[in-house]
């Protein structure tokens, strides 16, 4: 008898994992994004100064990197590689070389080549928050999380008012199951543009994930307001004529 019971009970737990499992599948959740126009949802490229040559590169050196940075403008990776090749070759000691050359293959989403890319700018120049955060958004893609959260955290700590570094962190604990550590990072990020409707979405999510269906509800339904389609699906599979 009392074996049955335990049999049951197994298959009681196993189906509430199996049920909690499918509304993870079913939850969407925003894509990470280096940078985005503040308010809205389209990312945008780095900062200018990531697209500029170092220093001690001479008129040749310089032209080379421009026509690299030219052709990224026009989405044309491929051939933007030639010329950015050409340019670490000639300025083998620059950061923002390998930076471009990490941010072309992000673009045609080959994150394996892109991290050492990364990893290298990173060696020259510490301080380059762009490579950390495309670094980590590559972690991400290739769900390797911790690694993903460790990049985030770097751009924190250079750039504590960094909204987007807060919004990746968030993902990559979420990822890892990590929901109420994931709500705080999603808090922050809000803090700074309570209109960035994929951190709202996402929030929402981890929410949901911990038990809190009104708090969730409420974050859809505002990201939903905003233009997020992901919100707009929950919001209508959990929250429309639930009293929500």
């Amino acid at each position: 008898m009392k074996r049955l019971v335990l049999i049951a009970i197994i298959i009681v737990l196993g189906f509430a994992a199996c049920k909690n499992e499918n509304k993870k599948k079913e939850l969407i959740q925003n894509e990470p994004q280096a940078k985005e126009v503040k308010g809205n949802n389209m990312p945008y490229q780095p900062d200018k100064d990531a697209f500029k040559p170092g220093a001690g590169a001479d008129e040749d050196a310089q032209w080379t990197f421009t026509k690299a940075a030219t052709l990224i403008g026009l989405q044309n990776y491929d051939e933007a590689l030639i010329y950015i090749n050409r340019y670490i070759e000639k300025s083998p000691n620059d950061g923002n070389g390998y930076f471009v050359r990490g941010f072309i293959y992000s673009q045609k989403k080959e994150w394996e080549k892109a991290i050492p890319e990364y990893k290298e700018a990173l060696r020259l120049n510490a301080a380059h928050t762009h490579a950390y955060m495309y670094k980590g958004e590559a972690h991400l893609y290739l769900k390797q999380y911790p690694d993903a959260f460790a990049m985030f955290t770097k751009v924190i700590q250079i750039e504590p008012k960094n909204m987007y570094a807060y919004y990746n962190r968030g993902i990559a604990l979420s990822y890892m199951e990590k929901y109420k550590e994931a709500l705080s990072d999603f808090d922050v990020a809000l803090r700074i543009d309570s209109l960035y409707a994929p951190a709202l979405n996402n929030r929402g999510n981890a929410k949901f994930l911990l038990g809190d269906q009104n708090g969730a509800c409420k974050d859809w339904k505002k990201s939903m307001k905003l233009g997020n389609a992901a919100s707009e699906r929950a919001y209508n599979h959990y929250c429309v004529g639930k009293n929500k």
